[in-house]
């Protein structure tokens, strides 16, 4: 059962993201991971005892080696050995190798989240209606995917879980070992630690802001930089080369003026804690004086103190980084969360799935249709074509043509009326089953970053070769596919740059002969096309379109004559419905158009 998208009060706008974002978000792809990720938490947590003992060991070295009474030479010699001993222990299985062994299951870990997010975040914008892609540019969906959103959450990810335990296990177990010591001493370490965590929860904040202002002038230089480098071809016809490079410039200019910004507040939060290390390191040089001078610690241990001290700016200073860390990751959650929150205003249904018959009548009933609020593009349409007709649909610019067939496809749903295909209720219909139903031909087709043969096996994978050739041959595209030396397997570079317009308006058209669809959709599909092979697709479209629903949008309307029926539209109506002759000895809007063709020829 395929499950509809929550609900919002407007669909098309993001919503605000949720406190705990961040557990909320990742927590289904954590979950399968969870003993993986607590083991890999105890293994570092391990390595953090394992530095305290380092930091600590000079304070034993003095007070139970060098300056311990009662030891002749060997007897020394023989404590230290020990000592060192254990301290390679320490260092290199209870550290090194622990924290090694932690670090390779969790980055394996890390990456299977990752992919399982971005798959789902690319499955779910894929869901979305064709409202939210007008809003949301290509450059800026990718920069979600492999841009600074997740490599922010990817970096506190790693960050938190490889040196995050052993930080905190550090703190700590020095706190405690060094306040068995000397209390007061271990409260002036106590205070360097809480003047660090309140810096740290004074600077996350501030830098959430500014790493969250960055990803957005980031996103939006993305967008506006892939659609430069998209229209590379007509950059050239234009002669924009200078131009355009000066717009680049100006965008880059503006991302870098955005980076300087951050970096530099960012390196002042960390100036700020190290600052304060400095106020503290001054604290316990007093106080350490001031214990040895009343007896209260040994030389060893005020060694173990200025050490401890040292070597926590260590742990401090990754607590402070994971700190500053969360604050951009926390920008980058809210903004993949607005993402992933966005509601489709085609939801698939919830209760149950009704399965379209393959062959039946389209109905449309009272519908009505607005791409904004307050724009109608079609108004009160109440329409019936039966099972094998072909219709086509006529007007001006704007008139709502293309907008009918979006809707019978579930592209956007009626804000009013309903729509049934062979007596089912299309809301009903899990959108992509119902849209496998309709063979489209675009006005201009997209054409892939591949071959001839992967651009034709999107709409049927399990076609043979000689099943491709037969659709090309009926398309009349085999004509220029069959001089090539690689025929089939000949790339066709980004939006198919090395086809003609008509080479690529007949490549779509064998799309659609492959899908095997029960309705044709085309739209302007030999508008591309010389006057010859226009001529030879319309035999090959007649042969297909027999016992078949079809609807042709034209601009050309003696491309039209052979339809059944043709269907006037005017500002969001139907002002008139009949065929080529009906209507053209009819005073009315498809005279005027004919006539107005007529004349421009």
């Amino acid at each position: 059962m395929h499950q509809a998208s929550p609900s919002a009060t407007d669909p098309s706008k993001p919503k605000p993201a949720k406190p705990s974002g961040m557990i909320r978000l990742l927590w289904p792809y954590l979950r399968p991971h969870a003993w993986k990720i607590i083991l890999s938490l105890t293994l570092n947590a391990v390595h953090g005892l394992a530095i305290t003992y380092q930091m600590l060991v000079a304070k034993y070295l003095i007070d139970d080696v060098i300056r311990k009474e009662g030891l002749d030479s060997a007897m020394r010699w023989s404590a230290l050995l020990r000592l060192a001993l254990t301290y390679l222990v320490v260092s290199l299985i209870g550290r090194m190798a622990v924290w090694h062994i932690g670090y390779r299951i969790f980055t394996r870990v890390r990456e299977a989240v990752l992919l399982e997010l971005r798959s789902h975040f690319f499955r779910h914008v894929n869901h979305l209606c064709l409202r939210f892609h007008i809003k949301h540019n290509s450059g800026e969906l990718f920069s979600y995917l492999f841009g600074s959103p997740l490599a922010q959450l990817q970096g506190f990810l790693q960050q938190f879980t490889i040196s995050g335990p052993g930080a905190i296990i550090t703190v700590c177990s020095t706190l405690a070992l060094t306040g068995a010591w000397d209390p007061v001493l271990a409260a002036v370490l106590l205070l360097l630690c809480g003047i660090n965590v309140v810096l740290m929860h004074v600077s996350r904040r501030r830098i959430q802001t500014l790493y969250s202002d960055y990803q957005k002038v980031e996103s939006t230089v993305s967008g506006y930089v892939a659609d430069l480098l998209r229209g590379s071809r007509h950059v050239k016809i234009y002669a924009m080369e200078s131009h355009i490079s000066e717009v680049f410039e100006d965008q880059a200019r503006m991302i870098g003026q955005m980076s300087v910004r951050r970096d530099i507040h960012t390196h002042y939060q960390y100036m700020k804690a190290e600052s304060a290390g400095y106020f503290c390191f001054a604290l316990l040089c007093a106080a350490l004086l001031w214990r040895y001078e009343h007896g209260r610690i040994t030389l060893g241990e005020i060694t173990g103190y200025i050490m401890a001290f040292t070597t926590l700016q260590g742990p401090l200073g990754i607590l402070f980084s994971l700190a500053t860390a969360k604050g951009s990751a926390d920008a980058s959650v809210q903004r993949i969360r607005a993402v992933l929150d966005t509601a489709s205003t085609t939801p698939d249904p919830v209760q149950y799935e009704a399965q379209m018959p393959r062959r039946g009548d389209i109905v449309m009933t009272h519908v009505s249709f607005a791409y904004e609020p307050g724009q109608p593009v079609l108004r009160d349409i109440s329409l019936t074509i039966p099972h094998g007709q072909k219709v086509a649909l006529v007007g001006p610019s704007g008139a709502g043509k293309s907008t009918i067939t979006q809707l019978l496809m579930r592209l956007y749903d009626p804000d009013q009326g309903t729509i049934r295909i062979g007596g089912v209720d299309i809301r009903h219909c899990v959108g992509a089953d119902l849209r496998r139903h309709f063979g489209v031909v675009p006005q201009d087709p997209f054409i892939f970053r591949s071959t001839l043969r992967e651009n034709l096996l999107v709409v049927q994978p399990q076609a043979t070769t000689e099943h491709l050739r037969r659709a090309c041959e009926l398309a009349n595209a085999w004509e220029f596919i069959a001089p090539l030396p690689l025929q089939l397997d000949t790339p066709v570079g980004e939006g198919g740059a090395t086809l003609s317009g008509g080479q690529r308006q007949r490549l779509a058209i064998a799309r659609a002969l492959l899908s095997d669809s029960d309705f044709f959709i085309f739209d302007e599909a030999t508008s591309a096309l010389d006057t010859v092979s226009e001529a030879m697709i319309q035999q090959s479209l007649e042969k297909i379109m027999v016992n078949h629903t079809s609807l042709i949008i034209a601009h050309r309307l003696a491309t039209v004559k052979h339809c059944d029926r043709i269907l006037v539209l005017k500002d969001g109506l139907i002002v008139q419905d009949g065929t080529y002759d009906e209507l053209l000895s009819q005073p009315g809007t498809f005279q005027q158009l004919v006539q107005g063709q007529a004349l421009r020829h």
